[in-house]
């Protein structure tokens, strides 16, 4: 069966970054977690492993992005350090 899930920009793009890095699609990891919090499939130890590196990385990619909103605070900040590079 088909369907439409609406969610915030934000969380797509870390559920896609999860799915990918567990190999899946995000079509295979939306059902794989679903049955899993229906209790139809158990948690396997790789899949434990897989979600914690997931975790991780979901974690550095939110601290890189901090970083860079700290730098970049809009388009204009951008457009002035260009600029100020090719004045230097």
């Amino acid at each position: 069966m088909k369907t439409t899930i609406e969610m915030p920009d934000d969380l797509f793009r870390k559920a896609k970054a999860v799915a990918a890095l567990r190999g899946l699609s995000m079509k295979q990891w939306i059902t794989d977690m679903l049955r899993r919090e229906l209790g139809d499939t158990p948690i396997s130890g790789e899949e434990t492993e897989r979600k914690a590196a997931a975790e991780t990385f979901a974690r550095e990619i939110e601290s890189l992005a901090a970083q860079v909103g700290k730098s970049w605070q809009g388009p204009q900040d951008a457009v002035a350090a260009i600029r100020e590079q090719r004045r230097g």
